[in-house]
């Protein structure tokens, strides 16, 4: 017998020549090939073949939708039912053949038909919206694309009206914010308005840091843009 606790093969017909394999009782049986015992894997049994392929184009089709939209179920679910019936309208009265797909130089005339206050739709915003859609540079959308690509720009319309009441805190006056400037005596006003002491040229370098285009004052592009940069808005 060997360590392993199986018997030899000359031990075995030994012991069958001897009539022990008549008794009752049970010995291990004989490997082929050898005394070397077999034992299962420890552990469960990973999941069935068909079950792993089924996996793996799940986590194909999840690395296809993944792009720089970063889209989450809570923000498409914040539309109402009249949007989603007004967007799903627009997009099948291009998709007249039901494709499921819209060319993406359709993009600049749904949103307008959809008439959603922002940017001009055109020129670089019509292109970061399209960026945004099609990532891939595919040509085409989908409708699911294009709903949630109208629930990021109502964010993004509700953050606007944010920084537009933000903005008028420092040129309450004017008629047209979006082609108002805030300067430094705007600065001066509201820090004094707040009890705040801050030094000239404390007040002058937020200028220069936020105004972009050199002028010395800083318009509402620019206040979007360092409200977005300091994780105000």
């Amino acid at each position: 017998m060997n360590r392993e606790g199986y018997y030899t093969r000359s031990e075995a017909h030994q012991r069958l020549a001897q009539g022990g394999g008549s008794s009752g009782t049970r010995h291990p049986p004989l490997p082929t090939g050898g005394a070397k015992r077999v034992t299962p894997q420890s552990g469960r049994r990973g999941p069935p073949m068909s079950t792993r392929k089924a996996s793996a184009a799940a986590a194909a089709a999840a690395e296809e939708e993944d792009d720089s939209l970063a889209y989450t179920e809570e923000r498409v679910g914040n539309l109402t039912q009249e949007q989603c019936a007004e967007i799903r309208e627009v997009f099948d009265s291009i998709d007249t053949r039901g494709r499921g797909t819209v060319s993406v130089s359709q993009l600049g005339d749904i949103i307008r038909t959809l008439d959603m206050n922002i940017g001009d739709g055109s020129g670089s915003e019509l292109q970061r919206w399209r960026k945004q859609i099609d990532p891939k540079n595919t040509g085409k959308f989908t409708y699911k694309r294009l709903e949630e690509l109208v629930a990021l720009l109502y964010d993004e319309i509700d953050q606007r009206e944010q920084m537009l009441n933000a903005f008028r805190l420092f040129k309450p006056e004017a008629t047209n914010l979006e082609d108002a400037r805030i300067t430094l005596d705007d600065l001066q006003r509201v820090s004094a308005r707040l009890g705040e002491t801050i030094p000239v040229d404390e007040l002058r370098e937020m200028i220069n840091v936020a105004d972009d285009s050199g002028s010395g004052s800083v318009d509402f592009t620019d206040f979007m843009r360092m409200m977005r940069k300091t994780g105000l808005f």
